[in-house]
């Protein structure tokens, strides 16, 4: 199984300041998925070595401190202070540690490694890389660490430290202080540096959302406009649910769609829904790059979807899905121009498709396995990678030619580059 290992030999070294420090010295290894991260240049030696050796408990408190963050906040557009909090090498306090980046997207996690020179402490990290790995794996090997400094400090008579204390916290939550924690994590918030306010106001937002929207929401949401943010999200289901729309031929379309695999990728997931449903609706590979086109494949009156022009919705969803009475569903978009629009749909589409309960979902900008997966289909169902590939002559594409293509298809000359670079049909010039 792939996954991020912390490999440590305890050392003793003198002279260090402070007790915690000289119990925590160790050499240490750390790899992902085979790959040793911590191979560094080390110019005092003019070698290579695959260890650095450092006190273990600054990194371990580092890790306890943001632990929310690291296993559940996603990486948003406009959120401050994300790599601080996601970073290993914030968590260095002037020794030796690599640029390994944490970056959560549900139940799975990219991690993400840089070279990295440290002139103060004459070393440079060579690797570079990504990984895709389960986030449960990243969460064992994490408190993995955590347990194993704790038992150091405790053998070496040192007790009590803000360490012991930290974890203390987090093992101590219940499932409701851990949802609370869970929840100020994905805005980007330390649960336990909140004024009573600001805690009074993830709940309330919490309260008023479905259960199932909350985590898209939070992914997404400022927490200086809380409050305004769920009135706002509040408000459009409102308007949602009192006009589902000329969808009730999607019912039973709902009920003959496979649910998703979850041993593939979000994105194979999308992919593989999309193709799947295009030959159940005979459309082979033809475009569907009207309003028209796209509801007459579906066998209803017109695409109809509800539009909120509200600029602060805009920048916080793209689009929901809900169903009113009798479980005809509704969608909703922030969106205005047509290719935009009907990509907002398909990816509603998608989740109302696959939901394995009762339909309803937020569809936002977060970079989330779930938002993932719908926005693979979007990209699938409206610009078929075979399509593309049919007009591809050569290894290299234009962006003239992404125009035209994506004029036939009816959407953004983004999405047929994304197309073509995610299924790896060509080069795209510039792009």
């Amino acid at each position: 199984m792939s996954e991020l290992c912390f490999d440590l030999e305890w050392e003793r070294v003198d002279g260090s300041r402070g007790d915690a420090l000289a119990a925590t010295w160790a050499r240490l290894s750390i790899c992902v998925d085979g790959t040793t991260i911590t191979r560094v240049n080390d110019y005092r030696s003019l070698g290579l070595r695959d260890r650095i050796l450092i006190p273990l408990y600054p990194l371990a408190e580092w890790i306890a401190t943001h632990w929310w963050s690291l296993l559940y906040e996603v990486q948003a557009p406009g959120r401050d202070g994300y790599e601080r909090r996601h970073n290993l090498r914030f968590g260095r306090e002037g020794f030796a540690l690599p640029d390994l980046f944490i970056k959560p997207t549900g139940e799975r996690a990219l991690i993400e490694w840089r070279a990295l020179e440290l002139p103060e402490a004459r070393v440079g990290f060579s690797a570079s890389g990504t990984r895709d790995l389960e986030l449960a794996s990243i969460r064992d090997s994490l408190f993995d660490l955590i347990e194993t400094v704790l038992a150091r400090l405790d053998q070496q008579g040192v007790t009590d430290t803000g360490l012991h204390q930290e974890w203390r916290a987090i093992q101590a939550a219940d499932e409701a202080e851990a949802a609370f924690c869970i929840a100020a994590a994905r805005l980007g918030q330390d649960p336990y540096d909140l004024s009573e306010p600001e805690a009074d106001a993830i709940l309330a937002a919490a309260n008023r959302l479905p259960a199932g929207w909350q985590d898209d929401f939070f992914d997404v949401a400022n927490a200086r406009e809380l409050a305004a943010q769920v009135a706002l999200v509040d408000d459009a289901r409102a308007l949602l649910r009192r006009s589902p729309g000329p969808f009730d031929g999607l019912v039973a379309l709902r009920g003959r769609t496979e649910k998703i695999d979850p041993h593939r990728t979000p994105w194979e997931q999308g992919y593989q829904v999309a193709r799947i449903l295009r030959h159940r609706l005979g459309l082979g590979a033809n475009p569907l790059n009207s309003d028209a086109a796209l509801a007459e494949a579906f066998g209803i009156a017109s695409l109809g979807c509800v539009s909120v022009n509200d600029s602060r919705g805009k920048r916080l969803f793209d689009a929901m899905v809900d169903t009113a009475d009798g479980g005809r569903p509704g969608f909703l978009t922030t969106k205005s121009r047509p290719e935009q629009v009907r990509f907002a749909f398909c990816r509603g589409l998608f989740e109302y498709l696959t939901a394995p309960g009762t339909p309803s979902a937020l569809v936002t900008v977060a970079r989330t396995d779930r938002q993932k997966c719908n926005r693979a289909f979007a990209a699938e169902f409206l610009a078929p990678a075979q399509w593309i590939r049919e007009r591809i002559d050569g290894s290299q594409v234009s962006p003239d030619e992404m125009d035209d293509w994506a004029q036939e298809l009816g959407v953004s000359t983004v999405v047929v580059g994304h197309q073509i670079e995610n299924h790896r049909l060509a080069e795209v010039a510039g792009f």
